[in-house]
């Protein structure tokens, strides 16, 4: 590092800073000026913008204004009255701006040298990177055999007791990512000396990734740890741990624990992204404290963006797995939420018989194990064209999975709670099965839509979705050349991959329209580009054969105040008419008919934009923060919770 590097952090306040530091501190004016010297040195040039924050813990010796005296810019110290070193770490980490954020003890006895190789491991996807005294590879220097007879004797006990598998949780040098500290600090209770340890329990309550990093490690000759004192402590301390947090109450506890079932994205499965935002929508209620995702494990190609993983996130099943059931339970009954939200259509575990079927029991197996469970199903197996949705064939094989479609639909209803998103799945289930466990609960627009975007200035059509089976972009195709018949800057867009039926089948149609102009194929869409694709549409096509439940596209595209040209078919013909959207419609699989329902569109901006604004203001009246309000109105008479049953509401039913 360059002398000018340090004075540049030194002398200039910075605005962002993706490292925050924090020291706890109590007494230390002695060593504190080389520790704070020593890790400005080191961290200045590392190339990541960073502060510094002291925690001072009550010090009578003047150790917060010796430090505050240096006068660095991006240095701030914190002084409270003395509670502990864990009240320390816990109001600098809660004070801390950085995306990631490390403690640090003030004797420097885990050299600040070390911080890269534990920044390596955050940046390849742990939540937490934890120095290590006892993993392989470690060097300790000056550690009395006293203190390492101890250390060995507490590492058994911590892991028998707490399920903690790691080698050393005392160790004072520990990286976080920023969301996962901020969280873990606001839950964790404990000021003295076992914080470490009530941190990672917690974390290994929450499923996060913890990699353990093998340290130099120096024993400071002043430590103020005792060895005997000290560890009988950790032992009462750990009794305390799993009594504060193995049961919920009013006073521990502020709201519900849910957890989610559903694929999620960057994973492609269908249903993904209402996943995301129904999660998210959970979360932001004042009677949720905490919402855990247990979701799709992500192809070989997409492990990679697991690093990009929310902490409460956790990837335990697989599509085409048989044993996901077994999984997804296993995961429940660690995570040990209040209630359970399945987020399903009749294909979400697999596009072969046997593991969709035995994940579909999945639901009815939380019940028995004790949970309130609601399935949200999109589709059901009544109102599915199997030929059309990839699971045709045979008419043997048809007649059998229909058979055993509507035995999975009794296993579906043996939930607690079973939602549906169109009205007349909830007659069909109750008439057909008898079901007096059935709700409406409406599809819902992922965000509170803004104004939409002015349409663009090239007549633009869209598509948007996966396809293969029963949304096929050929006949859309045809239309398009239709079109540059009438005006050649007309410009076709077809955002999203393949449904998980049909691999392959998007490069095959590029390939074999290659020689049509105006053509985008955009592949996968991200959640963060989605407004942008529709956006800059003018009107969303819709080439659909068929229809298996409410459709996420119509409901976006009336988000972002697009138009839409449809099928009169199906679950989109209850949309128009339960929901009001407004469309222009084709015959199905008819070219020259898809053709001329997008030139009304596309040859009229007024009516474009008309469609548009129709749509926007049906989406603007159904967010589906609103519908989670439906969702913890039901959940009033399964969980007796004071968050639930007395907390505030703003339910819009």
């Amino acid at each position: 590092m360059s002398y000018a590097e340090f004075e540049r952090w030194r002398d200039t306040p910075l605005q962002h800073v993706t490292l925050s530091i924090v020291i706890p501190a109590y007494n230390e004016s002695e060593r504190m000026l080389p520790t704070l010297a020593a890790f400005a040195v080191a961290v200045s040039g590392l190339n990541e913008p960073w502060e510094l924050i002291l925690s001072d813990d009550g010090s009578r010796d003047g150790t917060a204004t010796l430090a505050r005296g240096l006068g660095w810019a991006n240095l701030r110290v914190i002084e409270h009255t003395n509670t502990g070193k864990g009240g320390a770490v816990r109001r600098g980490v809660l004070a801390s701006r950085g995306d990631l954020v490390l403690f640090a003890d003030a004797d420097n006895s885990t050299p600040i040298e070390e911080l890269p190789r534990l920044i390596a491991q955050i940046r390849a996807g742990a939540h937490i990177a934890v120095g290590s005294r006892a993993a392989g590879g470690a060097v300790e220097a000056g550690k009395s055999v006293l203190r390492r007879v101890v250390s060995g004797t507490l590492r058994a006990i911590t892991q028998l007791s707490t399920g903690v598998r790691l080698q050393d949780t005392q160790c004072g040098f520990k990286l976080f990512r920023g969301e996962v500290a901020r969280d873990l600090f606001g839950r964790q209770r404990m000021d003295g000396f076992s914080f470490d340890l009530e941190l990672l329990y917690l974390a290994a309550r929450d499923g996060l990734r913890v990699a353990e990093v093998p340290v130099v490690w120096v024993d400071a000759p002043d430590s103020k740890v005792d060895p005997i004192r000290d560890g009988l402590k950790f032992l009462r301390d750990i009794v305390q741990i799993r009594r504060l947090h193995a049961a919920r109450t009013p006073e521990t506890d502020t709201g519900l624990h849910i957890a989610v079932v559903s694929a999620y994205p960057p994973g492609r499965r269908s249903l993904n992204e209402y996943g995301l935002h129904l999660s998210r929508v959970l979360a932001d209620k004042p009677e949720v404290a905490h919402v855990t995702v247990i979701a799709d494990r992500l192809a070989a190609d997409h492990a990679a963006h697991a690093a990009a993983d929310a902490p409460n996130v956790r990837r335990v099943w697989a599509f085409n797995d048989p044993l996901s059931a077994v999984k997804i339970l296993w995961a429940l009954r660690r995570a040990r939420p209040d209630a359970v939200i399945f987020n399903l259509q009749m294909a979400s575990f697999g596009d072969r018989r046997v593991p969709a079927a035995l994940g579909l029991l999945t639901p009815m197996l939380s019940r028995l194990a004790g949970l309130p469970t609601i399935t949200l199903l999109h589709n059901l197996f009544e109102t599915v064209d199997l030929n059309t949705a990839g699971f045709g064939g045979h008419p043997l094989k048809t007649l059998v999975t229909q058979g055993f479609g509507r035995l999975f639909t009794r296993a579906l209803l043996a939930s607690t709670l079973v939602a549906t998103t169109m009205p007349r799945y909830v007659k069909l289930l109750r008439e057909r099965y008898g079901a007096q466990n059935v709700f409406l609960a409406p599809h819902g627009t992922f965000q509170v839509p803004q104004p939409p975007e002015p349409l663009p200035a090239r007549p633009t059509v869209m598509a948007f979705g996966k396809f293969g089976t029963y949304k096929r972009v050929e006949v859309l195709l045809r239309a398009h050349e239709i079109l540059l018949g009438r005006d050649p800057q007309v410009q076709l867009v077809i955002a999203g991959s393949d449904t998980p039926n049909a691999p392959g089948y998007l490069a095959g149609v590029q390939q074999a329209h290659a020689h049509v102009p105006n053509v985008t194929f955009t592949g996968y869409v991200a959640e963060d580009a989605v407004a942008g694709v529709f956006s800059s549409a003018t009107v969303v096509a819709f080439p659909y054969s068929a229809t298996t439940g409410s459709s996420g596209v119509l409901h976006q595209a009336g988000e972002f105040g697009r138009g839409a040209v449809m099928p009169h078919i199906g679950d989109l013909a209850d949309l128009i008419e339960e929901e009001g959207y407004r469309a222009e419609y084709f015959t199905p699989d008819d070219a020259h008919s898809l053709a001329d329902a997008l030139w009304r569109v596309l040859s009229d901006p007024r009516h474009a934009a008309a469609l548009g604004e129709a749509n926007w203001r049906v989406a603007s009246g159904l967010p589906l923060a609103d519908v989670a309000d439906w969702y913890l109105l039901h959940l009033e008479s399964l969980v007796d919770h004071p968050a639930i049953t007395a907390g505030p509401r703003g339910a819009n039913a």
